[in-house]
């Protein structure tokens, strides 16, 4: 039944995202506003994109951290479908996301390993 509270939990969970490839990197596209319920948009690099209100979340780092924090509140791993493009992605052409200072790789780590700890 749709209206089913454990079938509204379900779909909230399978929400899908998409992971943008180009020839020499990869970015998950996320709703700026999810890093803030997440807490974690202080810990976003300069090295991400924002255009409107979506976040292309560098897939090293910036990806990673989002990935350990959803999965941190919701239980599972976020779904996504991965684009590719030829050349070079337009993404590189949006604004580099606001970081309001660059966390260092160390930071970032201890930061998922948090998440992973239910910290």
């Amino acid at each position: 039944m749709l209206g089913s509270p454990a079938l509204t939990t379900t779909l909230k969970q399978m929400r899908q995202f998409a992971f943008h490839h180009d020839s020499g990197h990869g970015w998950l596209q996320v709703p700026e506003r999810l890093l803030k319920e997440l807490g974690i948009e202080h810990f976003i690099s300069r090295f991400s994109y924002k255009k409107d209100d979506q976040v292309w979340l560098e897939e090293d780092m910036d990806a990673s951290l989002f990935i350990e924090a959803f999965k941190s509140e919701h239980g599972v791993m976020p779904h996504w479908h991965d684009y590719r493009e030829e050349g070079e992605s337009r993404i590189r052409s949006f604004d580099a996301y606001p970081a309001n200072y660059d966390r260092d790789f160390g930071e970032v780590m201890r930061k998922i390993s948090q998440l992973r700890a239910g910290v």
